[in-house]
Formats: structure tokens, C-alpha cells, sequence
């Protein structure tokens, strides 16, 4: 066993289908790491309006890939689900 370390609040946690990846939705970033070489692959921010001086970026609560793995679903606390196009790196 191992650890990674995501340095944030981790909402949800999804493994890729079709490679050895492990998605963490945080409370700043989508963050994917390579599971064999334990580096963070990407990080993926939502782009947002500020509404006003105390609004909050939105931060992913759920988390979900497509059957092959090429895409990746993410429900934000805005009440929008984002559409990530993940490589096949």
C-alpha cells in the first residue's frame, strides 16, 4: 500500500476504466494521477463568472467516466455536470 497525497478536501474518488488512474475531486481541482509512476497527470479547474466579491468557485462532488474511459463526467456544486475530454496519454 501506498499513499498520495491530494493536499485538499477529497469529495469523490473514481478509477479510470481503461488505465491505471485514479481521479480525486478536491475542493480546488480535479486532480488524475498515474497510478504506477505516482505523479498527478492533470489538473483540471472549471472556468466560472465571479458573481461578486464573496463568490466561491465551484469544486466537484461526483465523478464519473465513460465506458471507454475517453471521457470524464464531473457534478459541480453550481448544479452544472462539466464534460472533460481525458487523453490517452
Amino acid at each position: 500500500l501506498y499513499s498520495l497525497e491530494a493536499n485538499d478536501i477529497i469529495h469523490a474518488l473514481v478509477f479510470s476504466p481503461n488505465r491505471y488512474w485514479l481521479v480525486a475531486a478536491t475542493s480546488s481541482a480535479i486532480k488524475i494521477w498515474d497510478l504506477e509512476s505516482k505523479v498527478v497527470v492533470d489538473e483540471l479547474v472549471p472556468e466560472f463568472e465571479n458573481v461578486g466579491k464573496k463568490s466561491q468557485p465551484p469544486h466537484a462532488v461526483s465523478l464519473a467516466w465513460s465506458a471507454d474511459g475517453q471521457t470524464l463526467f464531473a457534478g459541480y456544486t453550481d448544479g452544472i455536470v462539466r464534460v472533460y475530454a481525458v487523453g490517452s496519454n
